[in-house]
Order: structure tokens, then C-alpha cells, then sequence
């Protein structure tokens, strides 16, 4: 074998085209106890089951509500509450993280 650098030769490739055998490595130790890692991608899954089930139970569109909201923004009487959307939104994910194990 001439070493020039170029095109260096990998380890699986150094018995005559055919895989040679490689000391096998050390196991590399888990940086979190495999249960903790569990509950880490258990939670998103979880959120996100619930936020699909919501989904499946309500009506593809709710007509009259859609009608109400319609008219009232051609109205010009369409307004949000910056401070009721906002506290809406911080007690729901308040509430999200309270309901996880």
C-alpha cells in the first residue's frame, strides 16, 4: 500500500477489497439514564395526541359561527382583546404544563 495522502483507504476496505475486522469500540455511556430520555420524547408525542384528538372531535367548520364572524368583520365591528387573547394563550400552555407527568 503507498501512502500518498490522496484517496486515503477507509478500514473497512484494507483486507484485499473485503471488509477487515475492526477491534469493536468501547460502549459509549448514555449521557441521561435511558428512562429520562423516554419521558423527553414521551411529552411532545403526548401534546400532540391530545391537540390530534381535539382536532378529530370538532366539526370541519362551525357555519354559523363563521357567518357571525364574517358579518361582523364587513361590519367593521370585529375587534380583539390583545389583553383576553393573550392571558387565554399563557393559561392554556400554563395548563398544558401542569397536566404533564
Amino acid at each position: 500500500m503507498k501512502i500518498t495522502g490522496q484517496n486515503p483507504q477507509r478500514a473497512g476496505e484494507l483486507a484485499g477489497g473485503k471488509a477487515a475486522e475492526v477491534e469493536p469500540k468501547a460502549k459509549a455511556r448514555p449521557s441521561s439514564p435511558p428512562e429520562a430520555a423516554g419521558k423527553a420524547q414521551a411529552r411532545p408525542t403526548l401534546t400532540l395526541d391530545k391537540v390530534k384528538d381535539a382536532i378529530r372531535q370538532e366539526p370541519d367548520i362551525r357555519a354559523e359561527r363563521v357567518a357571525d364572524l364574517k358579518e361582523r368583520v364587513a361590519g367593521g365591528k370585529f375587534t380583539v382583546d390583545e389583553n383576553r387573547l393573550a392571558a387565554n394563550l399563557i393559561n392554556a400552555s400554563l395548563r398544558e404544563d401542569l397536566e404533564r407527568p
